[in-house]
């Protein structure tokens, strides 16, 4: 059962090299997208190349255009790093070439060397179900088809029989068929030393925590004041998005089961928002490490992967993938998590103004959804291991198998069971 890595690589572009760049990501996009051969590297879910646009920070200072790859993956970011510059090294010289300091003669190991230089930390990297690995998404998508053919070539054997003998059925069919066979062994649980160090990590951070909460306490109502007058000065943006843009957006969404979605923007000034959005990013961490990762995160089930980045220290991005269309997945944010939507995103320039951090904010729909189409960024090549598939599916897959790794089951279990085939 292998642990989930994030790997996110920043590469700055010397001024006038930006058309250079939007060229090459179309071409990768589209007549050259063979050099990028992601489906050979082994544990990748998900990956993506972006062309992020210069700007203007609020000190005034520009922030020149660079180049972004992200990987969602298991295993070691560090040997993905470096079978990626094996494998798709004419893809990565193709990409990265116009970025500051590419090796003028890039092999394996100068390729590696510069990416895991320009690797930066996510801040916090949410995974939807921590251990589900790419081979056990793909292995449990084909029992699930196997299943269902095999009901649908018996039904008029199996229709008259009590569901748990339906189910007994089954699992010895799964257990004369080779690539069914999987499906009547339990996945692995993470290997003990991995649990161990979660579990230090879990009781570590409270253990740290606990000594300094009577000082936190007594400093709350004076952050509340602070903030109040922080959130009292701020001018929430009243920016529509550009429908060109909008619409070249649209484009490149919903031609599979999901969607990459990117959002860039500057922080707000001053270090009372600085020390929050840490403060908030510590929590989020620590919440989809060891409490939001069964397949939710706060009520929000249709989210694969996402990340939180630090591109400069006053400029952020927010990186998912997520199912079905970015209206809907808006609502479901809107609907079930709105607080936490406020509780970090506020922190950025323009955004709809909140009371007291978390109140507010995303409940003004429209202005919300116009300030989150105004900071989208476009995923110029994307790619999927398994685009058919929605995290619902991939969840009920699971529970297929586990259903079926049982020896046996009682009519109303396997009447549920049954249920979602």
């Amino acid at each position: 059962m292998p642990e989930q890595s994030a790997v996110t690589v920043l590469a700055p572009l010397p001024a006038g090299h930006h058309d250079r760049a939007a060229t090459a990501l179309a071409d990768l996009a589209g007549p050259d997208r063979m050099i990028l051969p992601f489906d050979r590297l082994a544990g990748l879910h998900f990956a993506r190349l972006m062309l992020l646009d210069d700007a203007v920070s609020p000190s005034g200072t520009r922030v020149g255009a660079s180049l972004l790859y992200t990987a969602d993956l298991d295993g070691s970011a560090d040997a993905h790093l470096q079978a990626l510059a094996d494998v798709s090294g004419p893809g990565l010289d193709r990409a990265f070439s116009c970025c500051t300091d590419y090796p003028t003669r890039p092999d394996t190991a100068s390729r590696t060397a510069w990416l895991r230089a320009h690797r930066v930390p996510e801040a916090a990297f949410y995974v939807n179900t921590v251990g589900r690995g790419v081979s056990q998404v793909r292995a449990e998508a084909r029992l699930r088809k196997g299943l269902e053919a095999y009901l649908d070539e018996h039904r008029d054997g199996l229709i008259d029989l009590p569901p748990a003998e339906i189910h007994a059925v089954l699992r010895r069919h799964a257990l004369t068929d080779p690539d069914l066979r999987i499906g009547v062994v339990p996945a692995r649980r993470p290997p003990l030393w991995w649990r161990a160090r979660e579990l230090v990590h879990l009781l570590a951070v409270p253990a740290v925590l606990l000594p300094l909460l009577p000082v936190i306490l007594l400093a709350l109502p004076f952050v509340a004041v602070a903030l109040l007058i922080h959130e009292l000065r701020d001018v929430p943006g009243r920016q529509r998005p550009d429908p060109a843009t909008v619409e070249r957006l649209r484009a490149s969404e919903d031609h599979v089961a999901h969607n990459p979605f990117a959002a860039v923007g500057f922080l707000k000034p001053g270090p009372f928002r600085a020390a929050l959005t840490r403060t908030v990013l510590f929590a989020i961490s620590y919440a989809v490490r060891h409490v939001l990762n069964r397949g939710s995160l706060a009520g929000v089930k249709t989210i694969h992967f996402a990340r939180w980045v630090y591109l400069s220290p006053d400029r952020m991005i927010f990186l998912s993938t997520y199912d079905g269309s970015l209206e809907s997945y808006m609502d479901d944010f809107i609907d079930k998590v709105a607080w936490g939507l406020n509780a970090i995103f506020s922190n950025g320039l323009g955004y709809p103004r909140t009371i007291l951090l978390l109140w507010r904010g995303a409940r003004d729909e429209e202005q919300f959804k116009n300030h989150l189409r105004t900071h989208q960024a476009l995923s110029h090549v994307w790619w999927s291991a398994y685009e058919d598939l929605t995290a619902l599916n991939v969840g009920a897959n699971a529970a297929i198998r586990r259903g079926l790794a049982r020896r046996t089951l009682s009519d109303d279990e396997a009447r549920d069971w049954l249920a979602l085939l």
